[in-house]
C-alpha cells in the first residue's frame, strides 16, 4: 500500500496543470513517430534538423541568459552528444524502416534496462522482481515482433536499430548520469544537441539532396519533431516533473507507443493483428509493474520516451523525455 501510495502522490504546486502537460506531451511523443515514417525525407535529414534545429534555439538561450559552454564537463559533454546523434538516427532510421507499434515499443524497454545495466552503478538497488520484469518485457517485445513477422511494413533491420537505439541511449545516460553531477542542465544540453548536430552531419553526405526541396508539409513535420516534440517536450517534462511523482509520471509516458500505434493505423494503415496486441500488453504491463513496485526516490525511474521521441530529458534521465 505504501509503493502504490506513493506512485499516486503528486508534489506541491499545480498537479493538474503538470498532469495536463504530461498527457499533452505523451499525446506529441506518440504522434510524431507516424509523422516521421510519413515525411518525404529521409532519417540522416530529419535526424539532421532535429539535431542542428534545437542546438540552434538552446545556444540561442544560452546566449540570452549569458551563460558560458565552456567546463569540466566538456569532454564528457560532447561523448554523450555523439552518443545522443547516433541514438537519434537509430531512432529515425527504425522508424522509416519497421512498424511504428515494433519501433515504439522496442523503445519502451529503455527505462527497464537503463534500471538493470546502472542501477548498481549509481548505488540504486536491482532486485529479482525487476530482472523478472525486465525479461517478461523482452518476452511480450518478442512476441510482438513474431507477430509482425511477414507483414508488408515489418523490417527486421528496423527492429535491430530500434533496439541499437535503446543500447545507445542507455551508454547514454551513464555519460549524463556521471556529467550531470557538476554541470548546469541548460549548459550539458546545448553541447549535447551540439555534438549530436555535427555526428550527423557524415550521414547526410551520401544524399546531400534530401536536405532540400522540402514540401510545406515536410517542413511542419520537421519542425514538429525538432521543437515541439523534442527541445519543447523535454522542457514541458522536466517542469512537470517537479510537481508529479517521478513513478507516476513515468506510467504516463508508457501510453506514447499506445498513442503511436492507434496513430500509425489511422495514418498510416498499420494495422495491429491479435498477437501484437497481447505482446505490446505484456510488455507495457510488466514495465508499469516494475514502475509500480519500486520505492520512491529522486533518482530511480527513468521514463520512456528519449528514444520514443528523439528527445532528451532535461533531468539526469531519472525521469525523462528524444
Amino acid at each position: 500500500m505504501r509503493a502504490r501510495a506513493q506512485v499516486t502522490r503528486v508534489r506541491e504546486g499545480d498537479p493538474s496543470l503538470a498532469l495536463f502537460a504530461i498527457m499533452a506531451t505523451v499525446l506529441t511523443w506518440g504522434l510524431v513517430s507516424p509523422l516521421i515514417k510519413s515525411a518525404d525525407v529521409s532519417g540522416e535529414a530529419l535526424a539532421f534538423y532535429r539535431l542542428s534545429i534545437g542546438a540552434a534555439v538552446l545556444i540561442a538561450i544560452v546566449r540570452a541568459n549569458g551563460r558560458s559552454l565552456r567546463g569540466d564537463s566538456l569532454k564528457l559533454g560532447l561523448l554523450a552528444g555523439a552518443l545522443f546523434g547516433v541514438n537519434v538516427l537509430c531512432f529515425v532510421f527504425s522508424i522509416k524502416l519497421t512498424t511504428v507499434a515494433n519501433a515504439t515499443l522496442i523503445g519502451a524497454l529503455q527505462p527497464a534496462i537503463v534500471l538493470v545495466v546502472a542501477g548498481r552503478l549509481f548505488g540504486e538497488v536491482v532486485r529479482p522482481i525487476d530482472i523478472a520484469c525486465v525479461i517478461v518485457a523482452m518476452l511480450g517485445v518478442s512476441i510482438v515482433i513474431v507477430g509482425s513477422a511477414g507483414t508488408p511494413e515489418w523490417n527486421p533491420l528496423g527492429d535491430a536499430l530500434a533496439v541499437a537505439a535503446v543500447l545507445t541511449f542507455t551508454v547514454y545516460f551513464l555519460v549524463t548520469k556521471r556529467v550531470r553531477a557538476t554541470s548546469g542542465t541548460l549548459e550539458y544540453m546545448t553541447l549535447v544537441h551540439i555534438a549530436a548536430a555535427i555526428v550527423v552531419i557524415p550521414a547526410i553526405f551520401a544524399r546531400p539532396e534530401e536536405l532540400v526541396g522540402l514540401s510545406m508539409q515536410d517542413w511542419a513535420i520537421v519542425l514538429f519533431f525538432a521543437l515541439v516534440s523534442g527541445t519543447m517536450g523535454q522542457m514541458v517534462v522536466g517542469w512537470a516533473q517537479r510537481y508529479v511523482d517521478v513513478s507516476l509520471s513515468s506510467l504516463m509516458l508508457l501510453g506514447v507507443p499506445v498513442v503511436a500505434s492507434i496513430a500509425a493505423w489511422l495514418m498510416l494503415g498499420e494495422a495491429l493483428g491479435p498477437v501484437q496486441i497481447i505482446g505490446g500488453a505484456v510488455t507495457l504491463a510488466a514495465i508499469a509493474t516494475m514502475v509500480l513496485k519500486r520505492p520512491s526516490s529522486p533518482t530511480e525511474v527513468v521514463s520512456v520516451a528519449p528514444t520514443a521521441a528523439g528527445v532528451q530529458p532535461e533531468d539526469a534521465y531519472s525521469s525523462t523525455a528524444p
